[in-house]
């Protein structure tokens, strides 16, 4: 079924819900804006189009909050800046702020989910013959090192018995991805879900087709989330609650308006192609809404159990004591709706 089709098949009911949870927290009227600046983790593309759909309608604005939204390089890299002071706000994968926060004592914490399904993926062409995880031994993978996928990548191949001796890993830049891909060059390559409109773009120009291998086969665990550091947290929280709050207006606005949160972000991003960032609009809302824990709980809300799985996989992945920390210190639950 389209990705369209699924998010569509949500119940009236459940849409009231959502909307009902974002109204607990109101976006509170500022005498006087206050700027702050909104990392992405990466460039903005349309599965980032719900917030510039906050910024254009005014979600913001309403919050009392004057908002500059700025591309990132990794999430990696914006949980650093977050905890430098570069930029109050971020969004990035949830995995990277554990990983600071362990290994580097990265002040920074996640405020709000926002992917509850996890959108790393590998890409390969239908007629590769690569069908699954098993299949990729004997080929070439290209990745950005560092990269949220990347970082699971050897857990996902070690539970779908996969060598990963067997696997020939190329370091690549993500906006190389697709070409290495249509090309030839790279048998797969590693990306987010909400990449694969334009994967499949460039593809049928070579009268090819995409196929996906989705980790979320095997792993059920968080992907982006809304971050800022513990300082901020700290002193000021009725400004991360107003942000908070303003961004998932913005999200839940992109969910029922895809092509509308698309074209609010094409005043500001040159270039956009509108129907093709639509759909990965659409996938992005998928991957927020679609899934077991977003059923059961308000917009931007954790799971503990979720939470403990995403740990726990973290942990494994990157080689770190899961006794450490409990999964609960790495969430801020003071943001979001509870019911």
């Amino acid at each position: 079924m389209p990705f369209r089709a699924v998010v569509a098949v949500r119940s009236a009911a459940a849409c009231v819900a959502i909307s009902a949870a974002i109204a607990l927290f109101p976006a509170s009227r500022a005498a006087a804006q206050d700027s702050v600046k909104f990392l992405l983790d990466w460039v903005p593309t349309g599965d980032y189009a719900a917030y510039y759909a906050a910024l254009d309608r005014g979600f913001y604005r309403e919050a009392g909050l004057n908002v500059t939204i700025e591309r990132g390089f990794g999430s990696s890299d914006t949980v650093t800046k977050i905890a430098t002071g570069v930029a109050p706000f971020g969004v990035a994968d949830l995995a990277s702020v554990m990983t600071g926060r362990v290994r580097s004592q990265t002040p920074v914490k996640a405020v709000a989910s926002v992917f509850t399904r996890p959108p790393h993926s590998i890409f390969v062409l239908v007629d590769s013959g690569i069908r699954s995880f098993k299949d990729l031994e004997g080929k070439s993978v290209a990745g950005a090192p560092g990269s949220a996928v990347r970082v699971f990548l050897p857990l996902v191949l070690a539970r779908n018995n996969v060598d990963a001796a067997k696997i020939r890993l190329i370091n690549s830049e993500p906006a190389t991805m697709g070409p290495l891909l249509v090309s030839g060059q790279a048998n797969a390559v590693t990306g987010f879900l909400s990449n694969r409109p334009r994967f499949e773009a460039m593809a049928r120009e070579q009268g090819k087709e995409v196929r996906v291998l989705q980790f979320a086969e095997t792993l059920q665990i968080y992907g982006l989330s809304l971050i800022a550091p513990e300082a901020l947290i700290q002193k000021n929280p009725d400004l991360v609650r107003r942000f908070v709050a303003a961004t998932l207006r913005g999200v839940a606005f992109a969910k029922d308006n895809p092509r509308a949160a698309v074209e609010s972000m094409a005043k500001v991003v040159p270039g956009l192609e509108v129907n093709r960032e639509t759909g990965a609009m659409e996938i992005a809302s998928f991957l927020t809404f679609e899934s077991d824990v977003a059923k059961r709980l308000p917009l931007g809300a954790f799971d503990a159990e979720q939470l403990r799985r995403t740990w726990e996989a973290v942990a494994e992945a990157q080689q770190l004591d899961v006794k450490a920390t409990s999964p609960e210190s790495f969430v801020v639950r003071d943001f979001v709706p509870r019911r």
